[in-house]
């Protein structure tokens, strides 16, 4: 047996495969985190092992629903002796992975199926969903969001798919000096509970956009988007905040144990960092906005 270690958000987990089977080449986005033993820092936080008959394609125990990723909607059923089943599918429905968990997502493993070329897709989903929900046991979010650094801190742009939060990232980048892009899709945000610091982390995982960083910075504010033929912004209050953090992190709502984790970070995460609205075109005008209202200075 091989073992790969990785390092996010400051959390280890490992991969482990055996030699016929050898996974590297499916995750090369993996490359900037690769840790040589993680299991040196701190106990890790997963291990996610891969086998070519460990997961059957054949569902078992409970159907609870659909886990969306945003390009596809993945199978979810609970297991009899507890943990999960997800069943991964690609954006044209091909099933590609099964990824079997135990109820705290810390062991999991994971079968690929189908075409070689669909391989990477699902590993690649499979080891997403097992950070966001073992890592909601560690007081880490992940998120879809757009993340921004600026003056030593990182602003995430929220919303809908569709919203403009790459597009508001582009006009930073092109209109805010200083700016620079972390992750682009699903960064990573963590509380400590000793420092009661919010820092957001890149990841292996940034949607369409290649920008795969392994580097860190306290989070300086949330801004929420929304298409408007003003540019308009407020800030949220705490309700609204708590809201607007919640709703765009990964959860699966049906498992109260992680749901009630995830809820308790966000919390914490809103009492910390300032929330805004920004009701907006997609110009020059909105980022100066929004630089000017939610920037440390």
């Amino acid at each position: 047996m091989n073992n790969l270690y990785f390092k996010v958000a400051d959390a280890g987990f490992r991969v482990i495969y055996n030699k016929e089977d050898d996974v590297r080449h499916l995750l090369p986005s993996y490359a900037p985190f690769y840790h040589k033993n993680a299991e040196e820092d701190a106990p890790l936080m997963f291990t996610l092992t891969v086998g070519d008959e460990l997961v059957s394609i054949n569902p078992e125990g409970e159907e609870l629903g659909e886990f969306d990723s945003g390009d596809a909607k993945h199978r979810v059923f609970r297991r009899s002796e507890g943990g999960y089943l997800i069943y991964i599918k690609n954006f044209k429905s091909e099933l590609t992975c099964g990824l079997r968990t135990n109820a705290n997502f810390s062991e999991c493993e994971v079968s690929l199926y189908g075409e070689e070329s669909n391989w990477a897709y699902g590993l690649n989903n499979a080891l997403m969903i097992a950070f966001a929900f073992a890592g909601a046991h560690h007081h880490i979010l992940m998120m879809h969001a757009s993340v921004i650094m600026n003056n030593g801190y990182g602003y995430l742009f929220l919303g809908k798919s569709g919203t403009g939060k790459s597009t508001h990232s582009r006009l930073w980048l092109e209109n805010i000096p200083g700016s620079d892009l972390l992750n682009d899709d699903n960064p990573a945000v963590r509380f400590d509970e000793d420092l009661r610091t919010v820092t957001v982390y890149g990841t292996p995982w940034s949607g369409k956009t290649p920008c795969y960083r392994n580097e860190q910075v306290p989070v300086g504010a949330y801004l929420r988007l929304e298409q408007y033929p003003e540019n308009i912004i407020r800030r949220e209050p705490a309700v609204r905040a708590f809201a607007s953090i919640l709703s765009s992190c990964s959860t699966m709502i049906w498992d109260k144990t992680s749901y009630d984790a995830i809820c308790d970070t966000v919390n914490n995460v809103a009492a910390h960092v300032p929330a805004f609205y920004l009701k907006c075109l997609p110009n020059k005008a909105a980022a100066e906005l929004s630089h000017s209202h939610i920037t440390h200075r």
